[in-house]
Formats: C-alpha cells, sequence, structure tokens
C-alpha cells in the first residue's frame, strides 16, 4: 500500500471528490456544495485531503470564526472512507491543520463532536491534548443519519491552543463521577452520581466504549447514558472544572473522561466564554 499523502485542496475535481466522500461517509446527509468549499479554501480556510493511490480516502474542512473580536478556526468535518479508519488518517489529517492554521496566525482551533463516541474522544483528547468546557444541548437538532437518528445531537465543543504546549494534569486524588454495571446483555449501564468529590484534583466520568453498538442493541439505553452524561457534564462544566484526559481502558466496556480545575489548566478562556464566571 502506498503511503497516505495530506495536501490541500486545490481544484475544482479536488473538491467534487470531497462531496463524493461526503456522501459515501454520512449517507442520508446532503454534502457541501463545491462553491462553498472553494470560496472558504480561498478565504482563511482550511481544507485538506488524504490521498491514498491517487484516491481521496479523508477529507477536513474548515473556516474562519469570530466571536468577541478573537479570530479562531472552527473545523466543521472530518471524514475517512470506513475501511481506513485504523490507519491513522484522522489523526494526520488534524495534525497537517494544525500546522496550516498556525502558519496562517490562528492561535486557536474549536470543533464538535459527540462526547459518548469514544473514538472520537480518544483522538481529540487522548491524543491531539484538546479541552473542553462547553456543552451544547441537542446542537444540531434531530439528524436521521445512522450515527446521529433517533437520539439528541448533544456535543462538547472543544479548544485545541495551538501555540500552548499540551496541558500536563494536576496531581493529586482522582474521583469518580458515576457508577457503572453490565446487564445481563452485556452492556454498560449508568448507575448512581456520586456527588462528594471534596479534596479531589481530578474527577473521572465513564462513558461507554462502544456506544454506536449500545444505540443499535438498544436504543433506549444509549437515551440513558446520554442524559446521564450529559446532567454531569453541564454541572461540572458550571462548577468551573474542563476535560483535560482521556483514559483507555482497552477491554473494559467503559472508558473514562478525567477532568481538572480550568484555573489550573493556565489557559485563557475560549472567546465564547469571556465574561463568563468559573
Amino acid at each position: 500500500m502506498d503511503e497516505v499523502i495530506i495536501r490541500p485542496l486545490s481544484s475544482v475535481a479536488d473538491f467534487r471528490a470531497m462531496q463524493q466522500l461526503e456522501q459515501t461517509v454520512w449517507e442520508n446527509e446532503p454534502p457541501t456544495p463545491v462553491n462553498h468549499t472553494i470560496t472558504v479554501a480561498k478565504n482563511g480556510g482550511v481544507v485538506l485531503g488524504a490521498w491514498l493511490d491517487q484516491q481521496l480516502v479523508g477529507m477536513l474542512y474548515s473556516f474562519p470564526g469570530f466571536f468577541n473580536n478573537q479570530i479562531y478556526l472552527c473545523s466543521h468535518s472530518l471524514a475517512v472512507r470506513q475501511e481506513l479508519r485504523s490507519l491513522g488518517i484522522g489523526e494526520k489529517l488534524k495534525r497537517a491543520q494544525a500546522e496550516a492554521a498556525l502558519a496562517m496566525g490562528y492561535r486557536m482551533m474549536t470543533w464538535t463532536y459527540d462526547p459518548l463516541l469514544t473514538p472520537n474522544g480518544y483522538l481529540n483528547v487522548g491524543k491531539l491534548g484538546v479541552i473542553c468546557s462547553t456543552y451544547l444541548e441537542n446542537c444540531y437538532g434531530e439528524m436521521n443519519d445512522p450515527m446521529n437518528k433517533g437520539l439528541p445531537t448533544d456535543r462538547f465543543k472543544v479548544e485545541w491552543w495551538l501555540d500552548r504546549p499540551r496541558l500536563a494534569l494536576p496531581q493529586g486524588r482522582s474521583a469518580s463521577l458515576l457508577d457503572w454495571y453490565v446487564n445481563d446483555r452485556g452492556l454498560p449501564v449508568p448507575g448512581r452520581l456520586q456527588e462528594d468529590v471534596a479534596g479531589a484534583s481530578l474527577l473521572r466520568v465513564a462513558v461507554p466504549a462502544y456506544y454506536q453498538d449500545i444505540k443499535n442493541k438498544d436504543l433506549a439505553l444509549a437515551g440513558e447514558w446520554r442524559l446521564c452524561t450529559r446532567q454531569i457534564f453541564l454541572n461540572i462544566f458550571a462548577a468551573g472544572w474542563a476535560v483535560a484526559g482521556f483514559c483507555l481502558r482497552r477491554g473494559e466496556p467503559v472508558h473514562e473522561y478525567v477532568l481538572a480545575p480550568r484555573a489550573a489548566l493556565n489557559i485563557p478562556p475560549a472567546p465564547w466564554q469571556e465574561g463568563e464566571q468559573p
């Protein structure tokens, strides 16, 4: 197999190939119009493709954002052909995007993702080192594609501070915010919420390792995980904590997000958080 090549999309043929890839990955969702992606690429956006054997197998689409007199890069979509997702193409696209963004003068990048899709959590938080203290309830409303159908489209809105070294988590005791157990079908079920976290330097929140599998087998249980973790993240973000780490528990039914006090991370507020009190 040839090496995966990451490069900006430039020709009309490139952008049409991007449309075809979007339709393959997201099925029922309409692809981004070619005239939009070309315009974004020429006006401060970063639009990248991953090529293998001269075929477009991955894409990344991002555009400038502006809020509270601050400019940042909004990373809107990332797609990789399903059969190639074990090759690390998504991470290569994100790191190339970061290099391009820094060269263009961006200091911070943001995007949204479903916090219960733990492969994305592992990539974004565990590998790239993003942080998050913004939770969006039902961000996109009802969606009918296979990954979102039937459940609220809750999202993390993350921050990737491109001009800062990766954050080190504080040392000290950690406390779990959520108990869980495995039911008679072998699926993890959220249990009691833990409220006594006095003295903890870090907090942990369990999330299912295979949320898409749970949705396919038991939509009601998937909804239970959504509402339970929504309550936790809304409350703990409001109390001044931020997701800053990801604990991958290979072979177990859950992984964990790790949270630290945002004030201990030595980063500025996100543009949309200016003026908020922790």
